[in-house]
């Protein structure tokens, strides 16, 4: 299998990494896109989160669950 790597710089620390398998087709590379979105979307957040009361996190962390529970 080939493999290609990407790296992408980030100011003020080491640069972020990610391997691909090749070949990559356009269906995966999208759905990909979509995965990377999401999980740095969530990833802000956490980070974000940092400077948050504990206790409104948890709160928020059941509401979420149960949004999503729900659908």
């Amino acid at each position: 299998m080939t493999v290609r790597k990407m790296t992408v710089p980030v100011l003020g620390s080491t640069p972020a990494a990610l391997v691909l398998p090749q070949p990559l087709t356009l269906e995966a590379l999208s759905q990909l896109e979509e995965g990377l979105a999401g999980t740095l979307a969530k990833l802000r957040r956490e980070v974000g989160d940092c400077d948050k009361d504990p206790g409104k996190l948890e709160y928020e962390s059941w509401m979420q669950h149960l949004r999503t529970a729900l659908r």
